[in-house]
């Protein structure tokens, strides 16, 4: 069977990758990668479908009908399509039809009725509606015609711009908050203002309510913002910051309809991948519609361009092609290919730490850099765009390279824009988990990508590093060796010189210590781009996409906030203003920050909000949570959400045009993760795709409705998956009420076992038994879940340790009465010394904590001493108790 190479079909048939890539996707194609090949073939089955898909295509066959034409295998089918087709045809040869013979009666009676002169045509036209048309033709009514005449409509042309930030001075005066134009006018003239020329982009109109609004860019001397704020002060009309943007730009007559040009403008963006309507939170345009005068290619006729506030949408890697990975390339052909611009050496005592790593410049000049976890790091304060070229030389020390705390560990990483590109990646505490990995994500589309076994860095050398993000390969280069080289990357055929300078970061991970030498960044050469239109766009002009305003990451691991429903609660409350409920108000009130948890069967989350809802009908628990705070709300189990789905979809539109998130607990069929916490803060598309935040993501990530809420989607277990509502503010509740309450019920907490988990005392006690009876010595490597089985166990106790304190402080601030809560504040920072911090006895230094292998859980002398460790975290939860007994007896 003969194979044809991706790039041959392209060539031969004169079709796009992206088009043979969408093919692929809906089913109608299928091409296949032999072994040990880097390119996608397809064989001659699939090449005869392609050309008689092509044919179909140039035919006007929708995608749609050929699918049901290769479903079917018959001529029926077929047949059906090209009649259909044929309608459509004749459909558009009628739409002509009435608007010849409308034209037509039209000359026929003002020929009759001696009209003259135009502004008696709206009369001949009700007229010639009763008395003349023929009978075929009396459902022409203007409604028709403007259905004939969108019809007929040419296609729409527009291009997408940017607007730069100016100083305007509006129409509007500062006396009667009125437009005046004229006097407008006068003023401008008088003060020696230029009016900006058409086409400059300088002098725009638009409708503000009732009133229309001219705005013209103030001279560069009146708008130096330092001597503006004077001389503004004398100004007759109100001058404002024109923020400038992307808007959407399309030119026409201002004698034809205005109205409807801007209705096809705002009907042009549903479906388009790459940029969407720039509507606020509350359903207004960014700016209104602009309008500028241009020069007109004919005398009689004044053109002007219309603009509509526009902003991109998150790209979706689905979409575009794959990348080839390029091998036998030298280090000197990339870089002849790739050339720098401009090249920065980054000064070590510039560089600002973040998160305090240890980190310090020698006196021979080389910087000494340790981040213990990932979340600490350095900013070079340096900035460049895409394409960029980082070079470091540095030595990572082995003694010091230990493997313990999980899959960066050992790493060397940088990111820039959102994107991180990592050296030494996914090393495990387990030997046999280490990958020694090549990861990164791809610029601008932010899929990543992982490599293993071509990431390893040398030790106690020192090594020279190069990454080059460029325009023509994708490359690193370790020590003169081409590790990796990649081409064809999407990103390499984007507009890069459109994209902002964003600051190079620079992180490790875990006890190694690097050593830096030198650190150079380059900006790279870009090549001129020439053609600057974005091609065809679509959009509404009935809102249908909308965002909350003000969006932020959900949890911050880097504070020791690792618990994603109390993150989404305290950003729910955010929304509302109320601001007294925060991330520790919420980890307190739910016990998360306070309490042990584990599981004696299965996995069941990372906290005691998840094992509660392990449990079917337990979707109480989060009404419950709220309803301390004052206020009703109603949690949607899914199983209800997928039996109305459509309903409960505009419920959440209607709560988003409200300026309102929801929280869910689950994502359906997301690939980007299998369920957890999140919150959705927005819609598109008319809600057929959600935005939610979750974890520690910085950008809402989209989900279509379909994978969120899939048809005949069931939950694999007992979990009270589902969405909530919060409701209205029911009462205002004691704040120093809730927090006593919580702490002289934390007892109840800390001593709870059910069924099929317990919390505190019992889950030390459940969980060190567990170990030293020898659980793990019937697992397998295969078998152990690192993170499932132990590690979510270590994670709970090392974040409540120093998690709680937050809330204990605010407790006795609020209720001073409650002294003993500086000896429970004690207490759980004993348990922080248990677990990294006790002269070599710690739970860390004992193997039983983040860097835990299955080794040290099958060896009974080290899982004796682990599980002794603790039984002594289970005495100091025990003595949290006590206290709180003791208060509460006297």
């Amino acid at each position: 069977m003969s194979l044809v190479k991706i790039s041959e079909v392209t060539e031969k048939f004169g079709i796009s990758s992206r088009t043979l890539r969408y093919y692929e996707q809906v089913g109608l194609l299928r091409s296949e990668r032999p072994p040990f090949e880097k390119h996608r073939f397809y064989d001659s089955d699939n090449i005869n479908r392609l050309q008689q898909i092509l044919v179909l295509r140039k035919m006007q066959i929708s995608i749609k009908d050929i699918l049901r034409i290769y479903e079917s295998q018959d001529m029926e089918t077929l047949v059906h399509s090209f009649v259909k087709r044929m309608e459509e045809i004749d459909d558009e040869i009628s739409t002509l039809s009435q608007l010849k013979a409308f034209v037509s009666d039209f000359l026929n009676a003002m020929t009759a009725h001696g009209i003259t002169h135009i502004s008696a045509l709206p009369l001949l036209y009700e007229k010639a509606q009763k008395e003349f048309l023929s009978a075929s033709k009396q459902d022409l009514s203007m409604e028709t015609l403007n259905t004939i005449s969108d019809k007929l409509a040419k296609p729409l042309e527009m291009d997408i711009v940017t607007l730069p930030p100016m100083l305007m001075i509006t129409s509007i005066r500062t006396d009667s908050r009125r437009s005046e134009i004229e006097s407008f006018w006068d003023w401008l003239s008088a003060n020696q203002i230029p009016f900006g020329k058409p086409g400059s982009r300088t002098m725009f109109e638009f409708q503000s309510g009732e009133d229309i609004v001219i705005m013209q860019k103030l001279p560069g001397q009146i708008s130096d913002m330092e001597k503006c704020n004077e001389s503004t002060k004398a100004f007759p009309f109100e001058y404002r910051e024109f923020t400038g943007g992307l808007f959407a730009v399309s030119s026409t007559y201002t004698d034809e309809d205005l109205g409807a040009l801007q209705y096809r403008m705002l009907q042009s963006f549903d479906d388009n991948p790459s940029f969407e309507v720039d509507f606020l939170h509350n359903g207004c345009l960014r700016h209104e519609a602009l309008i500028e005068a241009v020069f007109s290619p004919e005398n009689n006729r004044e053109r002007i361009n219309i603009y509509v506030p526009v902003r991109q949408r998150k790209p979706n890697f689905v979409d575009y092609s794959e990348f080839e990975i390029t091998e036998c390339i030298t280090y000197e052909e990339i870089e002849r290919a790739n050339p720098i611009l401009q090249e920065y050496g980054v000064d070590f005592h510039k560089i600002t730490p973040i998160y305090d790593p240890h980190f310090t410049v020698l006196e021979n000049g080389e910087a000494e850099f340790i981040a213990w976890i990932s979340e600490r790091k350095l900013d070079t304060n340096v900035a460049v765009r895409l394409p960029f070229r980082v070079d470091m030389e540095f030595i990572a020390e082995e003694e010091s390279e230990e493997y313990l705390w999980g899959t960066t560990e050992g790493s060397l990483w940088f990111s820039h824009g959102g994107c991180t590109y990592t050296m030494n990646a996914e090393n495990y505490a387990d030997k046999a988990l280490k990958e020694h990995a090549l990861s990164f994500q791809q610029p601008v589309l932010g899929n990543a990508f992982s490599y293993p076994e071509i990431g390893n860095i040398p030790h106690d050398r020192y090594n020279k590093l190069t990454w080059i993000v460029g325009e023509k390969h994708f490359a690193v280069i370790l020590n003169g060796e081409v590790r990796f080289c990649g081409v064809s990357f999407p990103y390499m055929n984007m507009d890069l010189h459109l994209h902002t300078p964003e600051t190079i970061i620079i992180g490790t991970n875990g006890q190694g210590k690097k050593r830096f030498r030198s650190i150079k960044i380059s900006q790279l050469k870009t090549s001129a781009k020439t053609n600057t239109i974005q091609g065809a766009l679509k959009m509404n002009v009935k809102q249908s996409n909308n965002t909350l305003p003000d969006l932020r990451q959900i949890i911050h691991p880097e504070y020791g906030q690792n618990y994603w429903f109390n993150g989404c609660a305290s950003y729910l409350m955010e929304c509302l203003d109320e601001r007294d409920f925060d991330y520790w108000f919420f980890a307190g009130l739910t016990g998360e920050n306070f309490t042990q948890i584990f599981s004696k069967n299965y996995f069941r989350g990372s906290g005691v909000v998840d094992y509660r809802l392990s449990e079917k009908g337990n979707h109480h628990v989060i009404e419950e949570i709220f309803e301390k705070c004052g206020y009703a709300s109603t949690f949607v189990p899914l199983k209800q959400i997928l039996s109305n789905r459509e309903m409960y979809v505009q419920m959440l539109i209607a709560y988003i045009d409200k300026g309102i998130p929801v929280i869910l607990n689950d994502y359906g069929n997301n690939p980007h993760n299998r369920f957890g916490w999140g919150v959705l803060v927005g819609y598109a598309d008319y809600g057929k795709t959600l935005l939610y935040m979750g974890g520690d993501g910085t950008v809402p990530d989209s989900i279509s409705v379909e994978d969120l809420l899939p048809k005949g989607y069931v939950d694999q277990d007992d979990h009270c998956h589902g969405w909530l509502f919060i409701g209205e503010k029911q009462e205002s509740k004691d704040l120093a009420g809730i927090y006593r309450e919580r702490i002289l019920s934390l007892p109840q907490l800390l001593t709870y076992e059910g069924e099929n988990y317990c919390f505190g005392v019992k889950a030390f006690h459940a969980w060190a038994d567990h170990i030293e009876k020898g659980y793990f010595e019937k697992i397998t490597p295969e078998e152990f879940d690192n993170w499932g089985m132990h590690t979510v166990y270590v994670c709970c106790l090392a974040t409540n340790s120093g998690g709680c304190k937050g809330f204990l402080d605010k407790a006795l601030a609020l209720n001073p009465n409650m002294t003993f809560i500086s000896s429970i504040i004690e207490l759980y920072r004993k348990t922080g010394h248990y677990w990294n911090d006790d002269n070599g006895t710690d739970l860390e230094a004992l193997g039983g904590g983040f860097n835990v292998t299955l080794e040290a859980l099958q060896n009974k002398s080290k899982r004796k001493k682990i599980a002794d460790k603790l039984r002594a975290f289970a005495d100091c939860m025990d003595g949290v108790s006590a206290l709180i007994e003791q208060f509460k007896a006297k």
